[in-house]
């Protein structure tokens, strides 16, 4: 896949600022630094090790490893020079040798690796802090501080590659690569310091550290496994239902990106973000029941009594959401009350306003947005602007206003329809009416 211009020359400016780094470091042996050339060679080793421990994050192809304890350890023991210098030659050996990851990669990644080291270590140096492998006299508001601005570049330079190689709003990949991992990643950097401790006192009695290091890594990676695994078969068995209707494949899944857009351009938190999103995605679930399979089906306008019963699917869903002990309570309430309108008039609850649940008001602008720009056999796709228009003409009373606002002003949705390509020409107005009908049902 090729890389958009974007994406290289800001990996050509990180590439540069880490070559100019480099030249200018000072590389100059302490004199009398018992076990300096040894610190090195330790500390690398257990980078390299940390390395073939890394976890594959959920956003393109970036990982997380815990190789930042060693990292920080050395920025006490040896300065930030020579700190930059095991980070960049452990980055580089595992991208290149453990990963094997294109040039464009292996330069980003070991680059930024680097910067983010010699910042810290910079930082901490200035601050008043010492580095030694004889002495252990860790300056703990300069390693506190350091800590800071290595977690800082190092995921701001990850989520920006990701946000530019693949379209992604920058809190979006920010929000998606630091994810829960952060506050273990932190909690494991008062690793460091202890390494750094052990190094001095017994010469590689730090080995030892890194059986808790890894466990705990250990425990996150299953973690990750266990929620990649219940997100995937939620979309199994989403797709089994929109299996149903060759016209609807994709819906549910389209409906949870545009709702996390949504949510995202409200300013909602990463929480309710993640919960609405799994909510949207789940939102129809409840039509895997079989009395709904012939009105799916149905190309023909619908009876009164199928209307009724096809009201019935957010009751339905919800109750099978509810089977799930992680999706009660609010993931739940937004699946039930995504057909809820604004002004009261909606179903089955018919609540409206506030009492609506914000997840539920995003999921009905995403779902309708998503069936008025999707293809059916009695009609074409509307556009863009003809959606927002509808949307706006139905704002107060069908949706929620902000959330029609959030709609139109997410630069995200635009890309996202950028990918289906679905800016089409508008659809004869005679036939505006009927489709909209049958698409608010």
């Amino acid at each position: 896949m090729r890389l958009p211009r974007a994406v290289l020359w800001y990996v050509l400016a990180i590439g540069a600022l880490a070559a100019v780094l480099l030249a200018q470091a000072d590389f100059s042996v302490p004199v009398g630094r018992a076990g300096f050339w040894d610190a090195l060679a330790a500390l690398a080793a257990l980078g390299i090790i940390a390395e073939l421990f890394s976890l594959q994050l959920r956003v393109g192809t970036a990982t997380s490893a815990v190789s930042f304890v060693p990292y920080l350890a050395a920025i006490q023991l040896v300065g930030p020079s020579w700190a930059m210098l095991i980070a960049g030659f452990t980055e580089l050996f595992a991208e290149a040798v453990i990963r094997r990851k294109p040039l464009v990669k292996l330069v980003h990644n070991t680059s930024k690796e680097m910067i983010s080291v010699y910042l810290a270590g910079l930082f901490y140096v200035l601050t008043g802090g010492s580095p030694s492998t004889i002495v252990f006299d860790i300056h703990v508001p300069g390693f506190v501080g350091a800590t800071f601005i290595y977690f800082f570049f190092s995921n701001g330079a990850t989520a920006t590659a990701v946000a530019l190689s693949t379209r992604t709003e920058m809190a979006e990949a920010w929000s998606q690569i630091v994810g829960k991992g952060l506050a273990q990643d932190l909690l494991s950097s008062s690793l460091a310091p202890l390494l750094a401790f052990l190094w001095i006192q017994t010469p590689w009695a730090l080995l030892l550290v890194a059986v808790p290091l890894f466990l705990v890594r250990h425990a996150l990676r299953v973690n990750l496994q266990v929620e990649q695994a219940n997100r995937e078969l939620l979309e199994l068995m989403v797709k089994s239902i929109e299996a149903r209707d060759t016209y609807t494949s994709g819906h549910s899944l389209r409906v949870a990106r545009y709702a996390k857009a949504i949510a995202r351009a409200l300013g909602l938190s990463a929480r309710e973000l993640e919960q609405i999103e799994t909510a949207a995605l789940l939102h129809d679930v409840g039509k895997i029941y079989e009395e709904f399979a012939p009105i799916l089906r149905k190309e023909a306008k619908l009876s009164g009594l199928e209307r009724s019963l096809i009201r019935t699917h957010p009751i339905r869903s919800a109750d099978l959401v509810k089977t799930i002990s992680g999706l009660r309570g609010y993931v739940e309430k937004c699946v039930r009350a995504h057909h809820e309108n604004f002004d009261g008039s909606g179903y089955p609850d018919g609540l409206a306003g506030e009492e609506i649940p914000v997840g539920a008001r995003i999921i009905m602008v995403a779902d309708t947005a998503d069936a008025m720009m999707t293809d059916r056999p009695y009609r074409r796709a509307l556009d863009y602007d003809a959606v927002v228009k509808e949307l706006e003409r139905c704002s107060g009373t069908q949706f929620d206003p902000a959330v029609v606002e959030a709609f139109r002003g997410s630069t995200a949705i635009r890309h996202l329809l950028e990918e289906r390509q679905l800016v089409q020409a508008a659809v004869p107005a005679d036939s505006q009416e009927r489709f909209l009908s049958v698409a608010r049902h």
